[in-house]
């Protein structure tokens, strides 16, 4: 119990992004291997793909019969019959899944291997229809889009936001097996073009408004510039969820989010008080890193550069920076070492807590938090454990927008500190 839920926490600020438990990332480019990358000679200004229009006519049943009951869809729960391709390398077969009337009607489509969809349809995602009843809703966002200088399009606060407040919550337009591109691209993405056409119309609309960084395929460029990338289902993925690609990066951002890949939601939190007119911001790469780190980080993935608040500091500062981000992650791994040599202690963790204010880390609280309450329950201080499990409680939400892991240990702890695994264990 006490290494999966320590290597949960450190997965937000170490061995993860920042603001991307379950690992994962923005996708700046899903090709690098120059053979297997060249696109057909799409261009950007050519019209997207529509799904071709089928005039139906069905014949009215006679008068005195009853119109027979229409056939059960033998391809539920998806809405149209899966479309497959064989990788002739690997043998493996990879197919289009479309459910037209997902998440109250914004649809979805899946790429992937028939293994993964098999498993794909007993998600909560669809089992379980109720949880979309109250994401993908925009009638009132407390944001607007903008355009930005050299940045392209970005989400500004139109109200102030709390620590916590909801910016987002939505459900991916399409899930993509890395693995399916392969053999598709030497047919010109003829099935990621399946994929798009058989989404709802009003979907395929919010798909061709996001951006495209580079010629090439038009919808393949949508993915590459705008998806998220991780394991789903055990292998390698891309998310696409359109409103939260609007969020730019910035290396110390005021918003964090969260995916849950039961459910498919993708929720963005406010981690500190946003004012009206501040721009909405989240990381595109690990925060806890040196800014020569980040800076190679996002020039190899995206090929920007980046220019906020912190990377433009003076050298000096920078340097402070950077000295306390290793310091930060010295004590984390002092904190989260429950080995007999252990050297861990409640001053480590204060320590981290006013670093993690230092640089601006807001989402971190509650992990710091929750070291806190453990150094402290290690020591035996049952009154200074409780302090900071509620105030990792309180906190912790920012982390991860439900009731997580982390969140149900330190509520063990709050209620019996004394029968905590972690008591008088240093």
């Amino acid at each position: 119990m006490r290494s999966s839920i320590l290597a949960a926490s450190l997965s937000l600020l170490s061995s993860s992004y920042a603001g991307q438990p379950l690992n994962y990332l923005f996708q700046g480019d899903f090709c690098s291997i120059s053979e297997k990358c060249t696109y057909p000679n799409f261009t950007n200004s050519e019209p997207l793909p529509e799904p071709h229009q089928q005039q139906i006519i069905q014949e009215q049943p006679p008068q005195q019969e009853k119109p027979e009951p229409e056939p059960e869809n033998k391809y539920h729960p998806w809405t149209e019959e899966p479309q497959c391709i064989t990788d002739k390398e690997t043998n493996e077969e990879f197919c289009v899944y479309t459910n037209a009337n997902f998440a109250s009607g914004r649809g979805i489509s899946f790429f992937t291997s028939t293994k993964i969809a098999a498993r794909v349809i007993s998600l909560p995602a669809f089992t379980q229809p109720e949880l979309h009843k109250h994401v993908n809703n925009f009638t009132n966002p407390p944001w607007e889009v903008r355009n930005v200088a050299d940045r392209g399009n970005g989400l500004f606060a139109i109200r102030t936001l709390h620590r916590g407040d909801e910016i987002v919550s939505d459900t991916p337009v399409g899930v993509y097996q890395s693995d399916a591109f392969f053999p598709d691209w030497p047919m010109g993405y003829k099935y990621l073009h399946k994929a798009f056409q058989q989404l709802p119309k009003a979907t395929r609309e919010i798909f061709v408004k996001m951006a495209a960084h580079n010629p090439g395929d038009p919808i393949m460029e949508r993915v590459n510039t705008n998806a998220f990338a991780g394991e789903f289902e055990g292998a390698p993925h891309f998310l696409l969820y359109p409103e939260t690609a609007l969020m730019n990066h910035d290396c110390r951002p005021n918003a964090m989010y969260y995916h849950d890949p039961a459910t498919l939601i993708h929720a963005t939190f406010a981690s500190r008080m946003i004012h009206p007119g501040e721009e909405i911001t989240i990381t595109y790469t690990n925060i806890l890193e040196p800014r020569a780190q980040r800076q190679e980080a996002l020039t190899q993935t995206w090929g920007f550069e980046c220019k906020c608040s912190l990377c433009t500091a003076e050298p000096s500062e920078v340097r402070k920076s950077d000295n306390r981000i290793r310091r930060i992650q010295e004590l984390q791994g002092f904190l989260a070492d429950w080995s007999p040599d252990s050297i861990g202690t409640p001053n480590m963790a204060r320590e981290l807590l006013k670093l993690y204010e230092e640089e601006g880390v807001h989402a971190a609280l509650g992990t710091g938090h929750m070291f806190a309450a453990l150094a402290y329950n290690a020591d035996g201080d049952m009154k200074g454990a409780k302090k900071h499990a509620r105030l990792a409680i309180e906190a912790g939400m920012v982390n991860s927008g439900v009731k997580d892991g982390d969140r149900e240990e330190m509520e063990s702890l709050l209620s019996d500190p004394r029968h905590h695994w972690s008591y008088n264990i240093r």
